[in-house]
Parts: structure tokens; C-alpha cells; sequence
């Protein structure tokens, strides 16, 4: 209750000096200046009793950013993953395509690690059961152009060449 008398005292305080002052300035540009540190300083006079009398709320404060902090850097990871499987597939596709060799699915399994590196860890290219025999081609094709050893096989496992 003490303080709550504190702070009302410290406030008919902050009154009584800004209406003195404003009444003592004279017209002009001087006096919209001292205008502006008058309630700069009523401002303060009525916000700093608060700010000490309010509770600590920097610890909900520090779990509830770091919390955004993480969910956002999940999701522009899965982002970023999406859009490599999105550009691996598609350059997949278009080499293979050509070469004369149609795909029927295509899957890119890319983890992303803490230190933000990207990890391919299986390349799975099907082709249609009448190219069972590009099996071979196509994954020399794609080992070449993306540098990884892709498993192609004709018709969900028809085939194999590795």
C-alpha cells in the first residue's frame, strides 16, 4: 500500500513541475521543445514506479522467444529441405527426360544437420516397367550429373542397378 502513496505522490509531483514549467515557458519553438521533455519526463514519472513495482517477467519472457526462435528455424529447415528435394526431382527428371528416359516416381530423402549441411541420403528414381532395361543408363546418367549413387529401378523394384 506504501508504495501504491509513492507513486501517486510521485505523479500529482510529476503534475505540479510539468504545468509549472509550461506556464513559466514562452510561445514558440522553445516552448514545444520543453513541451515534448515534459511529457517525456511525466511519462517516466508515471512508468518507472510500475516497471519496479511489477514481478519479474523476464523468465516467461526468455521461454516464450526462444520457443518462436526454434519453431521458426524448424520450419525454414523443412523449407529448405522441400525445396531441395523439389530441385533435385526436377533435375532428375529433366536429364532423364533428356536422354529419352520417362520416370514414373521420384524420391529424395535430405536431411539438413545442426550446423545447417545438407545430407542426401537416398536417391530412389522409378521408371516405367517397358524401361527396365535404362535401369542401368540412368543411374550411370544421374551419378554423373548429381555426383551420388541414385537406386533406379524399373516398375517399384522390377529391377535394380545401383
Amino acid at each position: 500500500m506504501n508504495a501504491v502513496q509513492q507513486w501517486t505522490a510521485g505523479i500529482c509531483l510529476a503534475v505540479l513541475a510539468v504545468s509549472l514549467l509550461q506556464h513559466l515557458m514562452p510561445e514558440g519553438a522553445m516552448r514545444r521543445m520543453a513541451e515534448l521533455a515534459a511529457g517525456a519526463f511525466f511519462l517516466c514519472a508515471v512508468l518507472v514506479p510500475l516497471m519496479r513495482a511489477a514481478p519479474d517477467f523476464s523468465i516467461l519472457l526468455s521461454l516464450r522467444p526462444s520457443t518462436v526462435e526454434e519453431e521458426f528455424a524448424g520450419t525454414v529447415q523443412r523449407q529448405q529441405e522441400q525445396a531441395i528435394r523439389d530441385s533435385v526431382t526436377s533435375l532428375i527428371a529433366a536429364q532423364l527426360s533428356q536422354e529419352g528416359i520417362p520416370v514414373q516416381g521420384i524420391e529424395v530423402d535430405v536431411n539438413m544437420g545442426e550446423d545447417g549441411s545438407i545430407h542426401m541420403n537416398q536417391i530412389t528414381v522409378t521408371l516405367p516397367a517397358e524401361y527396365a532395361g535404362a535401369c542401368g543408363r540412368a543411374s550411370s546418367i544421374l551419378s554423373s550429373v548429381l555426383g551420388l549413387e541414385a537406386e533406379v529401378t524399373a516398375n517399384a523394384g522390377e529391377q535394380e542397378a545401383q
